[in-house]
């Protein structure tokens, strides 16, 4: 069966890739932490 997740990410939560650094915010270019590169982890589930 197969269905939409409802979830809807209402924040941006970013999350550093070199030392797990995470921040909520709207834009996040690199780690205040290390300077590494972030994603956003605030994704629809599916």
């Amino acid at each position: 069966m197969v269905y939409d997740d409802p979830y809807t990410p209402e924040r941006s939560y970013y999350e550093c890739l070199d030392c797990g650094y995470r921040e909520t915010t709207d834009s996040l270019e690199s780690c205040p932490e290390c300077r590494g590169r972030v994603r956003n982890i605030a994704v629809a589930r599916e």
